[in-house]
């Protein structure tokens, strides 16, 4: 317990805390201002068409403040979940209704107008113990030049000698209690905001609701696909191959070379329709993947594709049946994306596995500019990733290439 305590200035800890501290009351100036500036003028101006856009803009402020402050809170080794959360509703007016009625906005509007007092209070103590520390350590470079000598509590330092006692006497003891001031007022301000932002029972519940209304959809969205593959190809391939064996019945007795000419045609048609059934079966569920895993499944798919990709895969387990099939068709549809829309000249896929999640982005450098929200393709994708319990997000500036980035937890 000694050791854990003295070794605590020579750590980077108490330069983490330092550095949640600034970032803390940057935020807090940054939340006390839009708090002034945004709902609360907004809620003034509502007698105005104006007022209600600017409320509704403001209120996604406020969502979007908040995911910062979780963010920052894993600095001090408080981490908190991203809000999720959707605020449902086909309209503007009745999406802002939902907004006021979700708890979680409330919560963040608090701790927005808490922040500003509690973060440049922790910041003020913290830098105010270091500055003492340091002041105490570095004493003999400075306390005997100071003119009527350094007040060093009821001592007053006028040597050289006096000075080098007070910073070996006092000087490590006062960096070690600094070191543990910030701490605890890192841990103070991270769990006041733990228990302000973490998201309780029901946004859990809506966001798994959500979450299994994309995975219906993208089912739904995968049996079409099936349905249209199966009339379109191996169905089409049969009818004829039907038709060709009963034409071939018939002229068998009259028309044998004719009947035979038949028969080679339908053991084509069948060998076609086998061939589309193994393709149509590859789509569902590769053999690769079940086989030999992710990276080669990732490859053959890279492999197959017209632009140049490069592929860095770093999984060093098997992973969950169905992480591993929501991965592979991440990456697949990304690809035909990239084939098809993109024009780019070279492809990256990357992967690896951080904090018990499979992180898989594809990026290319081609015109970007899509938008995640058209395309069965992506809406499909993301409804079989955040069934899992993951996020995807595109990111398509215009001209500027296009990444996609899928996040699957892979914990067993």
């Amino acid at each position: 317990m000694l050791r854990r305590i003295v070794q605590l200035p020579l750590s980077a800890t108490p330069w983490i805390d330092l550095a949640y501290l600034t970032l803390g009351m940057i935020s807090g100036v940054v939340g006390f201002l839009l708090l002034m500036f945004g709902p609360l003028m907004g809620l003034l101006l509502l007698i105005t068409l104006i007022g209600l856009l600017k409320l509704y803009g403001d209120v996604w402020a406020v969502r979007w403040w908040g995911n910062m402050e979780r963010r920052r809170s894993a600095l001090a080794g408080v981490p908190l979940p991203l809000s999720r959360r959707v605020w449902a509703g086909r309209t503007m007016l009745i999406r802002l209704g939902s907004a006021g009625g979700d708890p979680m906005l409330w919560r963040e509007l608090v701790w927005m107008a808490l922040l500003f007092g509690v973060g440049l209070g922790c910041f003020l103590a913290g830098i105010i113990a270091w500055v003492t520390a340091l002041s105490l350590l570095t004493g003999p470079l400075w306390m005997w030049a100071v003119p009527g000598g350094a007040q060093v509590g009821p001592l007053v330092v006028h040597s050289f000698l006096g000075a080098l006692a007070v910073g070996v006497l006092l000087g490590p003891p006062a960096t070690v209690a600094a070191a543990w001031v910030v701490r605890g007022v890192t841990a103070g301000q991270a769990l006041l905001a733990q228990a302000l932002l973490r998201g309780d029972e029901q946004e859990r519940i809506t966001e798994l609701q959500v979450s299994r209304a994309g995975a219906v959809d993208a089912a739904a969205v995968e049996l079409r696909r099936i349905e249209r593959d199966l009339h379109d190809g191996a169905q089409a391939r049969l009818v004829a191959l039907a038709l060709d064996l009963g034409m071939a019945r018939e002229r068998m007795a009259s028309d044998p070379e004719g009947a035979a000419e038949l028969v080679a045609g339908a053991h084509e048609d069948a060998k076609t329709a086998l061939s589309e059934l193994r393709d149509l079966a590859r789509g569902i569920h590769p053999a690769i993947l079940t086989d030999r895993g992710l990276d080669a499944a990732v490859s053959a798919l890279a492999a197959r594709c017209p632009v140049p990709c490069t592929v860095a895969i770093d999984v060093p387990d098997r992973l969950p049946a169905a992480v591993e099939s929501a991965a592979y068709f991440t990456v697949a549809e990304a690809l035909a994306n990239v084939a098809k829309h993109s024009g780019a000249r070279r492809c990256e896929i990357a992967g690896a596995v951080a904090a018990q999640r499979l992180v898989i982005e594809v990026r290319d450098d081609g015109r970007g500019g899509v938008d995640a929200a058209r395309g069965t393709g992506i809406i499909g994708l993301r409804g079989r990733i955040e069934a899992l319990d993951g996020r995807l997000t595109v990111r398509a500036p215009h001209g500027g290439g296009t990444t996609l980035r899928a996040e699957l937890p892979c914990a067993s």
